[in-house]
């Protein structure tokens, strides 16, 4: 991970992030039909909703995040929605 520390300043590179997001997928997609790891499905959910928001993209419009959602609703039968996880600051 490329980080640089500028004047009180940290900027992570967005290739560092969008791999890191795209890990987060793969995880999910590993770890959906476990039952006992319904914490980190949520926190991991999270985390791309995060990285997401770093990257400048809205929670809302994320259709790739609303897809992943949908599946873990299938699968775990849940009731996730994408504002569930919108970041406001």
């Amino acid at each position: 991970m490329s980080i640089a520390k500028l004047d009180k300043a940290i900027i992570i590179e967005e290739k560092t992030l969008t791999n890191r997001r795209d890990e987060y997928y793969k995880l999910l997609g590993e770890i959906v039909d476990e039952d006992d790891l319904e914490k980190l499905v949520y926190t991991s959910l999270h985390h791309i909703a995060f990285i997401d928001y770093l990257l400048g993209t809205e929670v809302k419009e994320n259709k790739r995040l609303e897809s992943v959602i949908n599946q873990i609703n299938k699968k775990r039968s849940t009731s996730y929605t994408l504002s569930d996880f919108h970041i406001k600051l």
